[in-house]
């Protein structure tokens, strides 16, 4: 169980690695999946702990968690991005009938338009280029790209116009919790949202521990980048491992530590299927 916020990134990779392995070859590749299932539990666990009443997706897609989060906080707030204009016109009319804010933009490191690399294979061009997992970033794995130019901005300036217009909670009052999945990007939206980082209770973010795309962070570069903004990897699934999976990073001076125990007692003990 990896609850101390001064573990080390070695540790705490070699310390999961060794519960999902074995994890995997017990229960074989369904465990991934479970996996998953149980570190979303563990996080809605740590909301309901500490009353969180305002939450940010970027890479949202359909924003899933922020329906689901506003849906159990009747008086929450759930700010939700996302880059493809194609997902962003196809979803808007339900996620605002769901009281969700939902904004088109990519989330990185600096503010302007750029240029997200939107997939064009024949299944996307049948499907209106609706997908979950386009990067801002170039990969040599798909080839089958063009460039949409589409608006970028940082999380802290994005948090700020909400809060200006007095559409979002201040994040420095409230302490949202952060749900990150932008395929590769992750580094960018940290660069530009040190503010909002710094103010949040804790980070649900899909990490890589290889190079995916191409230029990108991988988990220790993330891991070191949010530690010093006073953040540990606290718990992980498996769910596309090994190349990928996601982490509950903490933030060590808003969470205590019996909280913390508890919620991993009950994320390890829910990855036993039997």
């Amino acid at each position: 169980m990896i609850t101390n916020p001064y573990t080390s990134v070695e540790d705490f990779s070699s310390t999961t690695d060794r519960i999902h392995r074995a994890g995997i070859q017990r229960y074989g590749k369904t465990y991934k999946q479970h996996s998953h299932v149980a570190l979303i539990s563990a996080f809605f666990k740590i909301i309901d702990q500490h009353n969180v009443t305002t939450l940010l997706e970027i890479g949202a897609f359909q924003a899933e968690i922020s329906r689901r989060f506003v849906s159990q906080q009747p008086e929450g707030y759930a700010l939700a991005v996302e880059a493809n204009p194609y997902n962003y016109e196809k979803f808007k009319p339900s996620l605002t009938e769901a009281r969700v804010l939902y904004h088109h933009a990519a989330v990185l490191d600096r503010e302007g338009p750029c240029d997200l690399q939107l997939q064009v294979t024949d299944v996307d061009s049948r499907n209106g280029f609706i997908r979950g997992n386009n990067s801002l970033l170039k990969s040599d794995a798909r080839p089958d790209t063009r460039n949409e130019t589409v608006p970028g901005t940082t999380l802290d300036a994005l948090v700020s116009s909400y809060v200006v217009s007095k559409s979002f909670p201040n994040p420095a009052l409230t302490h949202p919790v952060l749900w990150i999945d932008v395929e590769g990007a992750l580094d960018l939206v940290i660069k530009g949202g040190e503010q909002t980082v710094k103010n949040s209770l804790m980070i649900f973010a899909e990490v890589e521990i290889e190079r995916l795309w191409n230029d990108q962070a991988i988990f220790p570069e993330i891991a070191t980048q949010l530690n010093e903004l006073g953040f540990f990897p606290f718990l992980r699934d498996c769910e596309y491992e090994p190349e990928q999976f996601n982490v509950i990073f903490a933030n060590r001076r808003l969470i205590e530590t019996p909280v913390l125990k508890e919620v991993a007692a009950a994320f390890y003990d829910e990855l036993q299927p039997d």
